[in-house]
């Protein structure tokens, strides 16, 4: 096995990245990409304060692995559903393995106080990956990344947007339609009202030439 370690962040975003020609989104994710998050990391967004806390509190080997090194390990691609990466959980998820469309394993380490983030695909910071709900997204990502025309996550704030604005079109176009229906009813009611009124004026100019012949 070759192991090679991760200086950069980046390493697994540029190797994902170059996979795509076309960026689409195709709205298949769920949870959508923000919720998707929340459940990996455990709790809900960190504010700057909590971090703040949270990084001068961290107790090294505690908090967050400190390998120096990637432990040797049994695993192989065929134990994984499709080529992709992969958070290894015996590590905390500090190492990360990469099986390529020929099967091949090559594994990473993350740099100290991050783990890999099974859903963006690259290290992060330890706050926001709770490695023990890794296992459950392992094709969250993994399965767009050989699917010509499919971006790596979508943008739930557009499929949110989207969601409201047809709710709005939809409530507009119900009272679109009503308020033409009241229209309707209204000229029927008024061209019903002219009738009546055209009927009475022709009834007086039948009497009147009736009763003038009488006198």
């Amino acid at each position: 096995m070759k192991c090679l370690v991760v200086l950069s962040v980046l390493v697994a975003v540029a190797s994902a990245g170059s996979l795509h020609r076309v960026r689409r989104a195709n709205g298949d994710q769920n949870p959508k990409v923000w919720d998707a998050l929340d459940k990996l990391r455990g709790k809900a967004p960190l504010g700057t304060d909590q971090i703040q806390e949270i990084y001068a509190a961290a107790q090294p080997g505690q908090d967050f692995p400190i390998l120096s090194e990637i432990p040797q390990s049994n695993i192989d691609c065929a134990s994984f559903k499709q080529p992709g990466f992969y958070a290894d959980d015996s590590s905390r998820c500090q190492v990360f393995h990469r099986c390529d469309v020929n099967g091949n394993l090559t594994s990473y380490l993350c740099p100290n106080m991050s783990l890999f983030n099974q859903i963006t695909l690259v290290c992060d910071w330890f706050w926001n990956v709770d490695c023990s709900q890794s296992k459950q997204f392992q094709d969250y990502s993994n399965s767009r990344l050989y699917t010509e025309g499919n971006v790596l996550l979508d943008n739930q704030d557009d499929y949110e947007l989207q969601a409201a604005t047809r709710a709005v079109q939809s409530s507009r176009s119900r009272t679109s339609s009503k308020s033409s229906s009241v229209k309707k009813q209204s000229r029927a009611d008024s061209s019903e009202s002219s009738d009546q009124v055209d009927q009475a004026s022709g009834s007086d100019a039948v009497e009147e030439p009736f009763q003038a012949q009488l006198e």
